[in-house]
């Protein structure tokens, strides 16, 4: 690129040199075009040079995002008595490589579009009636992507569920209860947690 400026400097040189010349003599005028058609040509080499040096750039930042490691793991902090539809809250996380899980709205945000692979473990404190029970969905900008229930009689319940899903870059994850007459879940420790991680950048 030095030696293109250079020669580009060179030619504005000659070009200066040529208008500076009398336009009354034949010979300043073929001097004059000729350093416009230097000076032309140099920057159409100028302009290639710009264009291939945008087109590596793009290639680039197009590898890097598809280089680029996005994972995240949180869990339940403590026991939680949930209403239907209310978001499951989730403490600080413990692993959150790219910067995709918001603790301040218990979500994950997309930091770059691809396909990605969320999983959520439940463990519902089920009460002694038998009907108890709590469904949870996993939901991308609102629209349900998994479900998974807890319901086991009067004893508490383990539930889990995993998705391969396409998430565009600015788009939101979360879990909700959805539905069931069961209120609490079981924090503290693994007992319930969500953790998801990019399996391939688009």
């Amino acid at each position: 690129m030095t030696s293109y400026v250079v020669y580009l400097a060179s030619a504005v040189g000659l070009l200066i040199s040529a208008v500076a010349l009398p336009t009354t003599s034949p010979t300043s005028t073929s001097k004059r075009s000729d350093a416009l058609a230097t000076l032309q040509n140099a920057v159409i080499k100028q302009w290639q040079l710009i264009s291939e040096m945008q087109s590596k750039i793009a290639t680039l930042e197009s590898k890097l995002a598809k280089d680029r490691s996005v994972a995240f793991m949180v869990s339940v902090a403590h026991d939680q008595d949930l209403n239907v539809n209310q978001r499951v809250g989730f403490g600080t996380p413990e692993l959150n490589v790219g910067g995709g899980f918001r603790t301040a709205t218990d979500s994950f945000v997309a930091p770059v579009s691809g396909l990605y692979v969320f999983f959520f473990k439940v463990y519902g404190q089920i009460a002694t009636v038998y009907s108890d029970y709590m469904t949870f969905q996993l939901k991308k900008d609102g629209a349900v992507i998994a479900e998974t229930e807890t319901n086991d009689g009067d004893n508490n319940d383990r539930s889990s569920v995993q998705v391969i899903v396409h998430v565009t870059k600015g788009q939101s994850v979360w879990v909700v209860k959805a539905s069931g007459s069961g209120r609490t879940i079981v924090g503290g420790g693994v007992a319930s947690t969500l953790g998801g991680f990019l399996l391939r950048a688009d």
